[in-house]
């Protein structure tokens, strides 16, 4: 995906600009992100998509960044017509710290933020009717978001640790139903002190 691949040297060039500043800081794995995205389906009810999200991220005192990739699949019909849609995205995170809470004594912090996103999309669909298939493809597309949140991270000793963190967020763009799709996202990862 050549969108992903910018993206990680997107994320990769911010970070060495990021390391000058002398605030704590460290690198995050957010490997189990479950996430609940609701759409418009043709029949106008709303239905949850469950995503496969992971993200890589650098946090410091005031701010953070994070690159996100998700992919959800959408399977209707039967064996004689069916529709299956694929959709994947990478959004770059840009999140401002409005709180923060250290305890020295228990190595936890808690952070409280929001912040913007953008980013790009693509989906495929596969059609199937009496045996015949025909796949469709867009290009990718622009979308951008908004989020807030908090984040929970504990050190369970100097050089490596836990980060828990629950977020609101809303996506963007042209062809999204609603504009925005609305989405929660429970985040579990890893820290590693810069």
């Amino acid at each position: 995906m050549k969108w992903s691949f910018f993206s990680l040297i997107f994320f990769f060039s911010t970070m060495g600009w990021a390391q000058t500043s002398s605030s704590p800081s460290s690198l995050r794995a957010y490997l189990l992100n479950p996430e609940m995205r609701f759409e418009r389906a043709s029949s106008q009810e709303m239905l949850d998509r469950k995503p496969l999200n992971i993200a890589l991220g650098y946090q410091g005192q005031k701010f953070s960044i994070l690159t996100e990739y998700a992919r959800f699949e959408e399977d209707t019909g039967n064996a004689t017509s069916s529709i299956d849609r694929t959709h994947q995205d990478v959004v770059v995170w840009f999140r401002y710290h409005f709180f923060n809470q250290t305890d020295k004594k228990t190595l936890g912090a808690t952070t409280l933020f929001a912040g913007a996103g953008a980013g790009a999309y693509e989906e495929e669909v596969v059609t199937t009717l009496m045996g015949l298939s025909r796949t469709d493809k867009t290009p990718m597309k622009f979308m951008s978001g908004f989020v807030v949140g908090a984040e929970f991270s504990i050190l369970m000793n100097p050089h490596f640790g836990f980060v828990i963190g629950a977020e609101g967020r809303g996506l963007l763009a042209s062809d999204f139903d609603p504009n925005p799709v609305w989405s929660a996202l429970l985040r579990l990862g890893i820290q590693i002190p810069l």
